[in-house]
């Protein structure tokens, strides 16, 4: 079976991140080691995983050094701080018969909101997975800094 997980705002390779969000690390390797090997013990080879934007910061290693070490099918949404042209600018599917969202900024509504869809996000580095009704922000810092399962969110619809 595969499983769905989220995550987002990685910034792996960017040495400020660590003070501007308050991130409990002492260097930007102790960081992205961590986040690495939190999300090889989290996600399997075969799990999907929703990468929300911010992956990496420029002038850090190559994405694709840090995409190579990292398990799962990863679908990448495109962040303020990523490449141009780098994964899609939001992404919908459907679970369960529910719409899931994804952009990597929160919105106040979105497609199908009145209908029970969910939006995903990040952005905010606010260390809080709910961020409004049916709205949840996957930020490294709210997820423990490992990626959350889609089951882990919707047990707080």
């Amino acid at each position: 079976m595969t499983n769905i997980f989220m995550t987002g705002c990685t910034h792996l390779g960017h040495e400020n991140i660590i003070k501007l969000a308050n991130r409990p690390f002492s260097s930007v390797e102790e960081m992205d080691e961590t986040l690495i090997e939190n999300w090889n013990k989290t996600v399997r080879k075969t799990d999907t995983v929703y990468h929300l934007g911010d992956f990496s910061y420029k002038g850090s290693a190559r994405p694709t050094d840090y995409l190579n070490r990292l398990n799962g099918n990863i679908i990448l949404i495109q962040g303020n701080h990523d490449p141009i042209m780098w994964g899609h600018k939001s992404y919908e599917f459907k679970e369960n018969k529910r719409l899931f969202v994804l952009f990597h900024y929160p919105i106040e509504e979105w497609n199908g909101y009145y209908r029970g869809s969910v939006h995903i996000h990040c952005h905010t580095h606010k260390p809080v997975l709910i961020s409004a009704e049916r709205r949840f922000n996957v930020t490294v810092e709210a997820t423990g800094y490992k990626p959350i399962s889609l089951e882990e969110v919707m047990s707080h619809v």
